[in-house]
């Protein structure tokens, strides 16, 4: 009886660490859909899939970066100085330069901060960290700290276009998330990031390029972080290179342990962070539409950081 009551306990733990972002979704849906006027109508559902993009996109780059047991706490300033030196190019009438210049900013970026880790053994951390005040310096620097309009309606417009019943937003990130999925769960860099998280040592005497593969890591994060920039760019048709991407790390780092990821490193869910992603929106929105101060959503979000690594914490000590 008593081998069955621990057994039980475990399961119920295993399912809150593995599902606790679909319950957490389901409990919100239900209780909007009684509590919050039209938030079952088509309107708010769209506004929902279509204002989780950058979240979705940030997270599922951190979730790449989680996974090898790192963090990168940049991607804020990475949007910041992608979409400044983007708006740049644009209001001269260069707008494909400046946005293949600004990604190509954040690839060297990521390299050189994954490369630092790697190469110099630095804490992932601190490496972000010096990574995150050098690039929101620059971002200021390029107009004198001065909001930017790049005065070009070309990509407003085309972020506001629907396709079909959902915004092209939407569209973007789910073909995006796929491809990032089927890069993770189905090839040998997925396989490898995994391995690394897991055991970092092994991962090395097993003959597995750690440089390569964590430079990887980081720069798949900051081209995410980079079309974040560039969405956030389009859709606010302003650049401030103070306040971009302003704290939106945590939210990043809330989607990705929410959606099932260790913050120790090793398996990842991209799914799950998407649906952290889409519940983290969920809460914004049931705040804005109860009018509700924005800074509860702020000390919800934290508190759901916490409760999911406390969850991953207690099932990783029942498994033991």
């Amino acid at each position: 009886m008593q081998q069955l009551k621990i057994k039980n306990e475990k399961g119920i733990w295993k399912v809150l660490g593995d599902y606790g972002v679909f319950i957490a979704f389901i409990l919100l849906f239900i209780g909007n859909s009684l509590f919050t006027k039209n938030f079952l109508s088509i309107t708010t559902i769209q506004n929902i899939l279509s204002q989780c993009a950058t979240t979705v996109f940030l997270g599922v780059g951190m979730t790449v970066v989680i996974a090898t047991g790192g963090i990168n706490i940049s991607v804020g300033s990475v949007m910041a100085v992608s979409a400044m030196i983007a708006a740049k190019f644009i209001k001269a009438g260069y707008m494909w330069q400046g946005m293949v210049f600004g990604l190509g900013v954040a690839i060297i970026c990521g390299a050189v901060t994954g490369y630092v880790i790697i190469k110099f053994d630095v804490q992932p951390m601190i490496a972000s960290l010096s990574m995150m005040f050098i690039l929101r310096g620059i971002a200021k620097l390029l107009n004198d700290g001065k909001n930017m309009n790049p005065g070009n309606r070309e990509l407003n417009n085309f972020l506001y276009e629907m396709v079909g019943p959902i915004s092209v937003r939407t569209v973007m990130w789910f073909a995006i998330v796929i491809v990032i999925f089927v890069l993770v769960a189905k090839t040998r860099f997925g396989i490898c990031i995994e391995s690394y998280g897991d055991n970092g040592r092994a991962a090395r005497i097993a003959g597995i390029n750690v440089t390569l593969i964590i430079t990887a890591s980081y720069i798949i994060c900051n081209i995410l972080a980079c079309i974040a920039g560039y969405i956030e760019m389009g859709y606010s048709s302003i650049v401030d290179p103070g306040n971009m991407g302003l704290t939106k790390e945590m939210d990043a780092i809330a989607a990705t342990v929410l959606g099932g990821t260790s913050i120790d490193g090793g398996k990842t869910h991209i799914w799950g962070t998407v649906c952290g992603a889409i519940v983290l929106q969920m809460i914004t929105i049931m705040v804005n539409m109860n009018n509700i101060s924005s800074s509860y959503a702020k000390i919800i979000k934290a508190g759901i950081i916490i409760l999911a690594v406390f969850l991953q914490n207690v099932k990783k000590t029942r498994r033991g």
